[in-house]
């Protein structure tokens, strides 16, 4: 009995040991290939440009076209105008620019993360505000892929000494919030997590055009309607939201029709 219980130690031992240097390869691995690279353009130079180019018009749709020709070639932008005397807060744009009179919110936010690359900010004291997404060029990560074998084979190791205790509801609720919030703080793994969450067993909710409910929605900003019918309706999904058969784990985060 003794020797069962010092083998089982050492085992624990050598598994502890080989999930720390699997995680701490898997994580200078990931670091690496999630390195934005080199952008294509200065990306706060481009953000100063496309403000001054922004300021030769107050017509929002006129600001969206002139800063959608000037941009470089694949990248983005959000323009916020400041809002004139009893003007209402209003959203534009065209695909590769968003321009906002007042406030920016979270959506529009989303338009660069979604884009990934170099990201460059430019405001006036006025109130203009500008921020771009700039296309980066990366190397091909030979080392860094190495990196992330090595980890996995290390990982891989340390499971075949570990104990395999049956996934329960809790384990799923755990794997989809921390994998939800680590694909929110890296949009770059945001792919490879909803693969990962629908794999193992999770429904993707994507409520966009359903009635707005506070109790499975997260509704993080607003969109004005004068069409009656869609208010308190979801306008469109900013991140998804999971659910494990009818019970909602994560809730979507949703930009929300008010009437305006």
């Amino acid at each position: 009995m003794p020797r069962t219980r010092t083998t089982r130690t050492r085992r624990n031992s050598i598994a502890a040991a080989l999930v720390v240097t699997g995680a701490l390869g898997t994580f200078c691995a990931l670091t690496a290939l999630l390195a934005p690279g080199t952008p294509t353009a200065d990306a706060e130079a481009v953000a100063d440009r496309v403000l001054g180019t922004a300021r030769r018009s107050d017509d929002p749709a006129a600001i969206a076209q002139r800063v959608a020709d000037a941009l470089p070639a694949g990248s983005r932008a959000v323009v916020v105008r400041p809002a004139r005397a009893n003007e209402p807060s209003s959203r534009t744009g065209t695909p590769e620019v968003a321009v906002l009179v007042g406030e920016a919110d979270l959506a529009a936010a989303s338009l660069l993360v979604s884009n990934g690359g170099v990201v460059g900010a430019h405001a006036t004291p006025d109130g203009w505000w500008a921020a771009v997404a700039v296309p980066a060029t990366v190397r091909p990560p030979v080392g860094a892929a190495l990196g992330l074998v090595v980890g996995a084979a290390l990982l891989g190791a340390a499971a075949a000494e570990l104990p395999r205790p049956r996934p329960g509801a809790r384990d799923r609720d755990v794997l989809a919030r921390g994998l939800s919030a680590l694909a929110a703080d890296v949009p770059g793994l945001a792919r490879e997590a909803d693969h990962l969450l629908v794999a193992a067993g999770l429904r993707r909710l994507v409520p966009d055009g359903r009635s707005v409910d506070r109790l499975r929605h997260h509704v993080v900003g607003t969109e004005r309607t004068r069409d009656g019918d869609l208010v308190d309706t979801v306008a469109r999904t900013v991140r998804p939201g999971y659910a494990d058969g009818t019970r909602t784990v994560v809730r979507p985060r949703v930009v929300a029709y008010v009437r305006d």
